[in-house]
């Protein structure tokens, strides 16, 4: 079997597949295609790739657009309701993030502070200064493409966790560390959060703390064209997230203020059933995975 998932870069939620896959299915991963197994990520495509049959245990879609398909598919679970509408299947297929059993198998480490974990393209656009703003506020900046080992050990150990990238969401719910999620960037995909959030009873209301700062010094006329048309209501809504603004002192002091607030929520109250229920669908769609493959184990 082939274990599923975007490789190219070395993203958190991209590496916790090898990480959590070994541990929930067993040594089972190999180069041969013909099977793949899609566990943590958006990584369902509109229809399976020819000459391969997907096993899809937790899952999800929306990346990409058209009409998708269950062809050559064998649906154990997927990631949320979202998902399952993309699908055209019930919504009691719908489950949870895998990532949400990250504390099955890694200890919590001792309670630090806040941190702060953005979505892979802001760090690459302002990582630096970012790390820097949040160290001069005493909060821990996680880089989403550190090891992600080191990232788990990080968020296990937050007092409370400012989630712009998903997984830094998913796996503090994991290990039960407040978060709140934020929106900084144009990339953030909405629908894969909201996905994530009706399995734990929640919706998605993120805090937008985008001051569009161009932390490059390059202001772009067509990033401003953009952005006037997106405050007016034309065009797409995430265009009112691109950086048109210089990095200015008092710029950077609105960032900086609205992250220091955030050490203190709003944070995420699950609703302990819901959760709990989705995460018992997840375990059972892994039972029934050993059920179909007899030669794998937990």
């Amino acid at each position: 079997m082939y274990l599923q998932y975007y490789r190219q870069l070395p993203n958190f939620g991209d590496a916790l597949n090898p990480l959590l896959a070994e541990r929930v299915f067993g040594d089972i991963f190999s180069d041969d295609e013909t099977r793949k197994v899609l566990f943590i990520g958006t990584i369902i495509e509109p229809s399976a790739q020819s000459g391969s049959h997907e096993i899809v245990v937790g899952a999800g879609a929306g990346y990409k657009r058209g009409r998708y398909s269950v062809d050559n598919r064998t649906v154990l679970c997927v990631r949320g309701p979202l998902t399952c509408d993309m699908l055209g299947i019930d919504r009691l297929h719908a489950a949870i993030d895998p990532a949400i059993l990250t504390s099955r198998f890694f200890t919590k480490s001792r309670t630090t502070g806040p941190a702060f974990m953005p979505h892979h393209h802001t760090h690459s656009t302002a990582g630096d200064a970012l790390e820097a703003i949040c160290g001069d506020i005493g909060i821990r900046y996680i880089s989403p493409l550190d090891d992600a080992e080191t990232i788990i050990s990080q968020i296990a150990g937050s007092s409370c966790v400012i989630a712009e990238a998903l997984h830094g969401a998913v796996v503090a719910e994991s290990y039960g560390v407040p978060w709140v999620p934020v929106i900084f960037g144009s990339k953030v995909l909405e629908s894969k959060w909201r996905d994530f959030a009706a399995t734990i009873g929640n919706d998605y209301w993120p805090v937008d703390i985008s001051r569009n700062i161009a932390f490059d010094g390059i202001v772009r006329p067509t990033n401003v064209m953009k952005y006037a048309l997106a405050r007016a209501g034309i065009g797409k809504a995430k265009y009112k997230y691109l950086p048109v603004k210089r990095a200015t002192h008092s710029a950077i002091g609105l960032l900086q203020r609205d992250l220091f607030k955030l050490k203190h929520g709003p944070f995420v109250k699950p609703d302990k059933a819901v959760k709990a229920k989705s995460i018992e669908k997840l375990d059972t769609a892994i039972c029934r995975f050993h059920e179909m493959y007899p030669g794998t184990r937990q």
